[in-house]
């Protein structure tokens, strides 16, 4: 039997199509199998209340596990009452905004611009600022942005390790 124009086209068009399939099939097991997830990192999880003293007006505990959500800090002004917190100046925010911007490169990545940066930052007020100064000033989400280009474990190594070892919040003296 001879083949014609019409069966190769048909074959030819099978095994595309079953390429295809098993692409899918490979890509949405390897989504499943991977090991550390830091998509529940900026889940907000369930807000506690708390009512201090003779007030009865409840006050919204902070998410402490998310310094990357921008309004961290209001929240934790709000926690804290009248106390005072110190915070990132936005002139450096904005310097280190445009050094994470920069970090990522065309070819080569600079993962020592990262922890350099996370590396400075004293508490986690200073990251929530540092968060926010880079959407106003790239009009992305920092974490996203830093995702885009690093593996998990360099995110756990320069990001995500560093940050949880820091406080929430320091007072002005």
């Amino acid at each position: 039997m001879k083949m014609t124009k019409t069966m190769w086209w048909t074959i030819g068009g099978a095994g595309i199509a079953g390429l295809g399939v098993g692409a899918y099939f490979f890509m949405k097991h390897r989504k499943k199998v991977k090991g550390t997830s830091f998509a529940t990192i900026s889940n907000p999880g369930k807000p506690v209340q708390v009512i201090r003293g003779g007030s009865a007006t409840p006050v919204v505990e902070p998410n402490w596990k998310n310094p990357f959500d921008m309004n961290y800090i209001k929240d934790v002004k709000k926690w804290l009452g009248s106390k005072r917190i110190k915070e990132l100046s936005p002139g450096a925010a904005s310097t280190y905004a445009l050094q994470l911007k920069k970090a990522k490169g065309r070819f080569n990545d600079d993962e020592q611009a990262v922890e350099h940066v996370f590396k400075r930052l004293r508490d986690k007020t200073q990251v929530a600022s540092l968060s926010k100064a880079f959407y106003f000033n790239h009009k992305k989400d920092m974490w996203q942005y830093l995702r885009g280009f690093l593996s998990d474990s360099e995110m756990k190594k320069l990001v995500h390790d560093p940050v949880r070892q820091l406080p929430n919040y320091r007072l002005l003296t």
